[in-house]
């Protein structure tokens, strides 16, 4: 669990400082702003498609070498953006910001390595802790631009590329801590329990995945996952143009994106404790009536009152977090050790597709429609776990001892 936590912070600290900067870095490389938020969505993209390949390497390997893998091509991507930022290359750019996206992946997929560690009382708060090093990480990145920006003259690199040493440096820390520190293997600590524990000493076969998908947990958990991430996503990546658009300066802006940050992480050693003792269900329940409250406040509030959109937005990365993480322990509940590294990244791969198609409808759906209509549209989405969560639950309720 210290070398997860560890890792999360290293990770998520190389990734927020560069993410940060890459539609700035894109303008400065085009000369114009109509592809600045390429870097973040292509970045977004990596995150997503790597999910699968790095869970099936798990599912063969171990959590070790994928986690460790993800991060190490992070790094390659690290230095393909700095030398595309030196030769002003948009293509190379990109290029490394895919590869730079998989730092994501791996710092994702690190809160079931968590969970496969943790006895099903202690899953929710386990996985809570490793998601809590992201935002430990996002507060350090900014604060190492100044020493960044030294290294880099002494390098003779250019000013703007000094972000992307921050997310080397990073990358490569969380890379070794997780190839030197982190054994025995998560996932193999996991199998070895779950034979210990099998009737008759033999563990259950592996379901195939039609099975997997047919148990109502799975279905559930996918549900809340995809559809929170969609519906955060397409809410909040709007936010800033609506606020511009209201006439706030850029100082409100920043705090309004601080804050909603910290609504997502800061939470989530309290989710994972309130998850473990009121249910997985229960705050699956919770954060879709957050979600509710915070989107229609949002929506509804005057754009003039700044208070009131800034204080639905921090709510929507709360409400996104106790649903976020209810969900991947309810997932990882209804798995046998011999299942979760493929099916949690097949989960993965369909939230960080819903998270990009998210930012793109909603900025489609806000130039058209509004930014009412769309937090409007958002609620009715998250209906659907709530309801699903209420109308099944004697079902659900049939299937709550985890599987592992």
């Amino acid at each position: 669990m210290t070398t997860l936590f560890a890792a999360q912070v290293c990770g998520s600290t190389g990734h927020s400082i560069a993410m940060a900067i890459g539609g700035i870095m894109a303008a400065g490389i085009t000369g114009t702003n109509t592809w600045s938020g390429m870097p973040v969505a292509v970045g977004a993209l990596g995150t997503a498609l790597a999910s699968w390949p790095l869970s099936r390497l798990m599912e063969r390997s171990g959590r070790r070498p994928g986690l460790a893998l993800g991060y190490g091509l992070a790094v390659l991507g690290a230095l393909v953006a700095m030398a595309a930022v030196t030769t002003r290359s948009f293509a190379l750019f990109l290029g490394g910001m895919a590869l730079f996206g998989i730092s994501q992946t791996s710092n994702l997929l690190a809160r079931y390595a968590a969970a496969d560690v943790s006895s099903g009382a202690q899953r929710g708060r386990a996985m809570g802790l490793i998601v809590w090093g992201s935002s430990a990480g996002s507060i350090l990145g900014p604060n190492l631009m100044e020493p960044a920006l030294r290294l880099a003259r002494a390098f003779g690199l250019a000013p703007e590329a000094s972000a992307f040493l921050i997310s080397v440096a990073g990358y490569a820390v969380a890379a070794l801590l997780v190839e030197l520190f982190l054994r025995p293997d998560p996932l193999a600590v996991a199998r070895l329990l779950h034979e210990r524990v099998a009737t008759g000493g033999a563990p259950e076969p592996a379901r195939g995945l039609g099975e997997i998908l047919a148990d109502v947990r799975v279905q559930l958990a996918l549900a809340t996952l995809t559809i929170s991430q969609f519906v955060m996503i397409s809410t909040t990546s709007t936010s800033p143009v609506y606020l511009h658009d209201n006439g706030h300066a850029v100082q409100t802006i920043g705090l309004a994106v601080s804050l909603h940050l910290g609504g997502m992480y800061v939470a989530s050693p309290l989710s994972g404790w309130l998850s473990d003792r009121f249910g997985r269900l229960a705050m699956i329940g919770v954060g879709a009536l957050v979600m509710i409250g915070a989107v229609m406040l949002a929506g509804l509030a005057p754009g003039s009152d700044r208070a009131l959109v800034i204080l639905g937005l921090f709510l929507n990365g709360v409400g996104w977090n106790l649903a976020f993480v209810a969900g991947s322990a309810l997932l990882t509940d209804a798995l046998s050790p011999a299942e979760r590294a493929s099916t949690q990244g097949l989960a993965d791969l369909f939230m960080g597709l819903m998270g990009a198609f998210g930012s793109a409808a909603g900025g489609m759906i806000l130039g058209v429609w509004g930014f009412t209509i769309l937090n409007t549209i958002g609620a009715v989405l998250v209906l659907g776990p709530l309801g699903a969560t209420l109308l099944r639950r004697p079902a659900l309720a049939s299937l709550s001892t985890p599987r592992g």
